[in-house]
């Protein structure tokens, strides 16, 4: 039958520089994981997970924390 696509591979590359961008701007805040997850109402673990590149998100959640970080959500896509 020939080879089949996946279109659902996960980005592992994309995910980490999102990760490292919601930890930067979150440190560049000044505000912890706690603080943060409190302002999101999204679990500590969570947003550690997010930040240590362990799960993907969903636009909805990035919304949420681009707003809290006072950044688009572009900007959490953007290279290092």
């Amino acid at each position: 039958m020939g080879q089949t696509i996946n279109r659902f591979r996960r980005n592992d590359e994309l995910i980490k520089i999102v990760g490292n961008n919601i930890r930067r701007y979150r440190k560049l805040k000044g505000l912890t994981i706690a603080e943060l997850s409190f302002f999101t109402q999204i679990s500590e673990k969570q947003i550690g997970d997010y930040e240590n590149g362990k799960v993907d998100t969903n636009i909805t959640m990035l919304s949420i924390l681009a707003k809290h970080l006072d950044k688009t959500v572009a900007a959490l896509f953007e290279g290092e």
